[in-house]
């Protein structure tokens, strides 16, 4: 009884060492984002709003922020059909090379984002393709589709295909068969991976300072500033994205657990 007693107690301190480390220092930035004094040191001098206000009355902050998300809807979009098509792919119409396929296709996933940026910008200037928006969408729609890829696969390859031979049996065909079956079955995972898109690459910034000119976005920016010392508007701003990340974790959470759900079922 002891032993299991002590053992809970080692797994729960365990757990909240390793939140503290993860969470601690988002913590403190999101404490600081609304500390009165302009250093971000403690103790608190007092609580404000003002740094917010200056968030969203700086125009390069805003300008940035404003093609960060353009970009991102914009991959993110691009990213779930070209990685859903490809999870179709790999799954059902090339079941004999679906090893082959999913480490190319993985490739960017586990390639450092810094060798794909160089590797992106050396691609893209060989090819002719001037620096700017457009090499941008790309390069963060090749680095964000195999996650894309990864969690439509991951529900395909548990989907029930007799479904859809019911629905053929019905006199469904195959793009009714797909409007009205099989993608409203896979939409949470498609709306999973187009959110978890948006979300890497609103954040990223190696592929954007490689492959991007004339215009910031908000990491970019953020990297530039901090050269002089990070100004307490970008603390609100990391506090703003700490808040999204949160919610579009929220939203992917309901996914992870059917996922970890129904692979706990399959074990004998």
């Amino acid at each position: 009884m002891i032993g299991r007693a002590a053992s809970l107690v080692l797994a729960r301190s365990w757990l909240a060492a390793c939140l503290a480390l993860s969470l601690g220092p988002l913590l403190m930035v999101s404490v600081f984002s609304f500390n009165q004094s302009r250093y971000y040191s403690f103790p608190i001098t007092g609580w404000t709003l003002r740094w917010y206000g200056d968030l969203f009355s700086d125009e390069r902050i805003l300008s940035a922020l404003l093609v960060s998300v353009a970009i991102a809807a914009c991959v993110s979009v691009l990213a779930t059909v070209v990685g859903t098509g490809f999870a179709f792919a790999v799954a059902r119409a090339w079941p004999r090379g679906r090893r082959l396929a999913t480490v190319l296709g993985f490739l960017p996933l586990f390639t450092p984002v810094l060798v794909l940026a160089v590797a992106l910008q050396v691609g893209f200037l060989q090819v002719g393709l001037p620096l700017g928006f457009f090499t941008v969408l790309l390069g963060h729609t090749i680095f964000t589709t195999p996650f894309v890829v990864l969690v439509v696969l991951t529900q395909l390859m548990r989907y029930d295909s007799r479904l859809d031979a019911a629905a053929r049996d019905l006199g469904a065909g195959p793009v009714r068969t797909l409007r009205f079956v099989t993608l409203p079955i896979l939409w949470p995972a498609i709306r999973s991976g187009a959110l978890l898109a948006f979300l890497l690459s609103f954040n990223e910034w190696a592929i954007a300072f490689f492959t991007g000119r004339g215009f910031n976005t908000m990491p970019m920016l953020v990297y530039s500033m901090q050269r002089n010392g990070l100004p307490p508007s970008v603390l609100a701003y990391s506090c703003l994205t700490i808040v999204l990340s949160v919610g579009v974790v929220c939203l992917l959470l309901p996914f992870m657990m059917r996922v970890a759900t129904s692979k706990q079922k399959s074990l004998p």
